[in-house]
């Protein structure tokens, strides 16, 4: 990486050394994602990265659920342990630092350190109100002992959230480096701006692309872009792989089922650039988008509400886009329709998303003046329908797990079950696997958690 050798230096001595937070401040353009993608890419000997960016103009990527997943993909590979996509959110917080946890050690034993690389605190959406998630700064562990290192990087506003403890690391001001500006980044930030305002005051395919992109409030697939502006793939890839190649960016999208390519804004600033330029044009853009909602939530005679080939986006980034503008009657639309919600369920194997989106209108409902308590029951009634699918884990799946040598599996499907006297049931069962198989430390180790 041209000009970073002295920075990529301090990563390699920090990984070696006794400190356990580094913490990388710098304004935009600046060049830290580049920097942590480079080290990420390329790390030295004896040291094994796990890694998330969080990225403000995702919905998939910028908050604490998706934190969530990443790191279990990565450490269930360090680990080589397989990982269900039934779980709820607690049960999966769970898994996450058991696996942290079992990667740690795995690591150490080969005489090596984990190092959790963490970019773009500063993009971090969950935590915002109303969201019910927490941040992923407070996810990051306390005390992180010998075998784990954590690095990670920000803008120096806005500051920590609330919900990062007094005592973090985080809080503590040591950690902290400012990074220098990099010559390369800001030439291409240059680039990009000027890219940026050619496009919005090119033709009209260019603006709507543009537009598009920047209502979604997040990334659109090739697809969805296709079908938004009426125009054939070809003409869109040219396009895109062109006169855009500074300004939009492409990204798989890992939540879908078939991963596809996402377009987004190569920065958090250029979105918010041309925001400020469309001004109330911006609202025609979310418009079509609207329209093109309500194409796939009401029935036709030859379609079903919500068919199998829904965009990705209608599931998950439209209604944070809702939620980001207030719009709460086409929330509360989308956060009570059972169909959409099983629809999301076959797609990602969890609840986790309908949650957070019924959580959000809430929020937003309760801070007007006069809240709709007719929307807010029905609200809370979905919830629960839910939460109650979530809890029905068979008593006997844990201890199969465990049967089969998959113990943190096992033990993260016993943490999903809510109701305390099944779950100490669940955890004999799992108990009782463990022993049979030989493993009798863990057999151990669980039966001292059953405390009825």
């Amino acid at each position: 990486m041209q000009g970073r050798a002295a920075e990529l230096a301090e990563l390699t001595a920090f990984c070696a050394g006794d400190r356990e937070y580094l913490w990388w401040k710098a304004g935009p353009w600046a060049g830290k994602s580049a920097l942590l993608s480079t080290f990420v890419l390329n790390p030295p000997p004896g040291v094994e990265v796990v890694s998330f960016f969080i990225t403000a103009r995702l919905v998939a990527q910028c908050d604490s659920n998706a934190f969530t997943e990443a790191l279990l993909d990565q450490l269930s590979a360090i680990v080589g342990e397989t990982v269900p996509g039934s779980l709820p959110p607690a049960a999966r917080d769970t898994l996450r630092r058991v696996l942290l946890t079992a990667a740690i050690n795995k690591v150490l034993a080969e005489g090596r350190r984990l190092v959790l690389v963490v970019d773009g605190l500063d993009e971090d959406r969950g935590h915002q109100p109303g969201s019910g998630l927490p941040s992923v700064a407070s996810l990051l562990p306390k005390v992180c002992g010998d075998g784990l290192r954590i690095v990670v990087a920000s803008r120096p506003d806005p500051e920590l959230p609330d919900d990062v403890p007094a005592d973090h690391p985080l809080r503590h001001h040591g950690q902290i480096r400012q990074l220098a500006a990099s010559r390369y980044a800001t030439e291409v930030a240059t680039r990009a701006g000027r890219e940026l305002q050619d496009l919005l005051h090119g033709d009209r395919l260019h603006q709507d692309i543009i537009g598009l992109i920047t209502a979604s409030g997040g990334g659109l697939t090739l697809t969805e872009l296709e079908e938004l502006t009426d125009e054939p793939p070809y003409r869109l890839k040219r396009l895109l792989g062109g006169v855009f190649g500074r300004t939009i960016t492409d990204r798989t999208d890992h939540t879908n089922t078939d991963p596809s390519r996402l377009y987004l804004f190569a920065h958090e600033t250029l979105r918010e650039t041309a925001a400020l330029n469309l001004g109330v044009y911006l609202d025609v853009y979310r418009d079509r988008l609207h329209t093109w909602a309500d194409s796939y939530r009401l029935p036709t005679h030859d379609r079903p509400a919500w068919p199998q080939d829904t965009p990705q986006y209608l599931l998950r980034g439209y209604p944070r886009m809702l939620a980001s503008i207030t719009d709460t009657d086409r929330l509360v639309s989308l956060a009570i329709d059972p169909i959409r919600h099983d629809r999301m369920l076959s797609v990602s194997g969890g609840d986790a998303a309908a949650l957070a989106e019924i959580r959000a209108c809430q929020y937003l409902l309760l801070q007007r003046p006069e809240p709709d308590l007719y929307a807010l029951t029905r609200l809370s009634h979905h919830r629960s329908q839910l939460e109650t699918r979530n809890a029905n884990i068979p008593i006997d799946l844990p201890a199969v797990w465990a049967a089969l040598n998959q113990p943190i599996r096992a033990e993260a499907l016993v943490r999903g079950i809510t109701d305390p006297w099944t779950q100490m049931r669940a955890l004999t069962a799992v108990a009782e696997a463990a022993a049979t198989a030989g493993d009798l430390d863990r057999a151990e180790q669980i039966a001292h958690t059953i405390t009825n």
